[in-house]
């Protein structure tokens, strides 16, 4: 089974809207290795369009970063922001990567959940981009008591615009901080950090309409357009302000050293 892309079906509207928060999680997960001068090589998987690459260049002054995603449309934003030589984008789909040599760390941010149901797959190719005692430092889609609630309230708008009653198939890429360490101890890492940030705010209708469509949010075939997606959500949304709920789990991972 491979992970095929996903359908993003706005890259430069989802840069936009996701500033806040993923610039936010990005300085996060660069923060996360404890001594920054020290990584030559690092493996950024799902750079989308590098929200975190551009943490990492200003965080790890000497390190070499190889940022992958799937997701040509989101590479051709990244591509048009400056970089230094030092940053090397690529298409590809993780976990089915390739790699000819082992990096200090690999950071993601934002991206795992879209490996689901691959997560041990995931973990393992992690374990084995790395060479002895580097670190994996990754924020993924969290699942805590208000994400639960807020799905309920968001299937209640699909169901009265689609009139179907299925389950948002992304609530079942959420983790617990529970089950990603599990995840972790199972490929072989040491977790040496993990916890979850929960962000709860209040947002135009609008504005998450278009969040929801960016991302790839569930839309009816009726629907030929972003803006007829958006505009369809705003029918069920209201013209008020709505809750927007985001929950990351943050994880600190350390490959075991052997002799």
């Amino acid at each position: 089974m491979t992970v095929t892309a996903h359908r993003w079906n706005s890259a430069a509207d989802y840069d936009v809207l996701a500033r806040r928060i993923q610039f936010r999680n990005a300085e996060l997960v660069a923060g996360l290795h404890p001594r920054p001068a020290e990584p030559r090589s690092v493996y950024e998987i799902g750079c989308g369009t590098g929200a975190l690459t551009e943490a990492l260049v200003h965080r790890l002054p000497s390190a070499r970063i190889d940022a992958v995603d799937v997701s040509a449309d989101m590479l051709a934003v990244a591509a048009e922001k400056d970089w230094p030589d030092r940053v090397r984008f690529t298409q590809g789909a993780f976990p089915d990567v390739a790699a000819d040599q082992r990096y200090d760390a690999v950071f993601s941010n934002a991206a795992l959940h879209w490996m689901h149901p691959r997560y041990p797959d995931v973990f393992a190719t992690m374990n084995a981009l790395l060479a002895d005692g580097g670190l994996v430092c990754a924020a993924t889609a969290g699942r805590t008591a208000a994400t639960d609630r807020f799905a309920e309230q968001s299937q209640a708008a699909l169901t009265r615009l689609t009139g179907l009653s299925e389950p948002d198939p992304f609530e079942a890429r959420r983790l617990t901080v529970a089950q990603a360490g599990e995840l972790a101890r199972g490929a072989g890492f040491e977790v040496e950090d993990s916890f979850v940030l929960e962000r709860t705010t209040v947002v135009p209708a609008e504005v998450r309409a278009r969040w929801w469509v960016a991302s790839g949010g569930p839309w009816t075939a009726a629907q030929a357009s972003v803006q007829d997606a958006v505009g369809a959500l705003r029918s069920v949304l209201g013209d008020g302000e709505v809750e927007l709920v985001h929950a990351s789990v943050f994880l600190r991972l350390r490959k075991e050293t052997h002799a």
